[in-house]
């Protein structure tokens, strides 16, 4: 697809997706005390599609119906999960300078999560990826995606890229890895023939946000075609593999931890994205000041 054509489909796509202040304006709201106080008093119930008939109607706008996770003796969880925007998404590094590097358009994945265990009910929002208006342009580009497919594409990168950083942060938390929170990373993850560039930054939205903190997130930068792709990072990908499962084992997370540990190689945050020499010469894609 002509660069400029992908360039359109990517912001008509950016705008269709309703803006961040949803969320942030249902969680200032009375809806969400509602909707925990429906999930609390249903939590003993032995039928959970109760359970998400009554918590899914204080959830909307902000989100849609929400999903049973898991119910049982050890957990009772419902999830909710909506693709957002921020027309001005600030960027900022993972070092805690609270000075922004840049600004973009991007597409933000939320999760919202009520968990009750030994009696205590709880709501969560969780956001741990995003993707650049830039990465969804290129995946039409290059043929890794279409305007009738972008949107389940997205949300599967994004899933992804979240279960990523989850895991990430799993290991940062309980010291199962060397690598550092407070570092910019870049990482190659197989997507379809190619792969996504994905790079560990904070972010935010520029208005109107209800987060005082830039968010940890894996933000999907750009999408590499197989003919982009050299030895090296072929080598940096083997033997990727991601847990679907609800529930990951220690098996699951020590490889993810392990493949990230050999993946990851640091990065400057003020640089939108850096490729390597090698992979530079081989595309004629790749503009003279190295970014793709």
């Amino acid at each position: 697809m002509y660069t400029r054509l992908a360039n359109g489909h990517a912001t008509k796509f950016i705008q269709d997706r309703p803006d961040l202040s949803v969320i942030t304006d249902w969680l200032n709201s009375s809806q969400r005390k509602a909707a925990l106080s429906a999930f609390h008093n249903s939590v003993a119930s032995k039928k959970p599609g109760r359970v998400i008939q009554r918590v899914s109607k204080n959830v909307r706008p902000a989100f849609g119906a929400v999903h049973l996770a898991q119910w049982d003796k050890v957990m009772k969880a419902v999830i909710a999960v909506r693709m957002t925007s921020a027309r001005e998404t600030d960027v900022f590094a993972m070092s805690g300078d609270e000075e922004k590097v840049f600004s973009e358009r991007s597409v933000i994945l939320a999760d919202l999560m009520f968990v009750s265990r030994a009696a205590e009910s709880n709501s969560y929002i969780n956001i741990a990826a995003n993707i650049s208006h830039h990465a969804i342009s290129r995946l039409m580009e290059r043929e890794a995606s279409t305007p009738e497919t972008i949107r389940a594409d997205v949300l599967e990168i994004l899933q992804k890229a979240r279960s990523l950083r989850t895991l990430l942060s799993l290991g940062l938390e309980h010291n199962l890895t060397n690598l550092k929170d407070n570092t910019t990373y870049d990482m190659l993850v197989p997507h379809g023939d190619g792969a996504l560039v994905l790079r560990t930054l904070r972010v935010n939205a520029a208005t109107k946000s209800f987060f005082p903190d830039p968010m940890p997130v894996f933000s999907v930068r750009t999408y590499l075609e197989k003919s982009m792709l050299g030895s090296r990072e072929l080598e940096r990908m083997a033997g990727f593999r991601i847990s679907r499962d609800a529930m990951v084992s220690a098996e699951d997370l020590r490889h993810i931890l392990a493949w990230l540990k050999g993946n990851a190689e640091e990065m400057d945050p003020r640089r939108r994205l850096i490729v390597e020499q090698e992979l530079c010469s081989k595309s004629s894609d790749v503009s003279a000041n190295g970014t793709v």
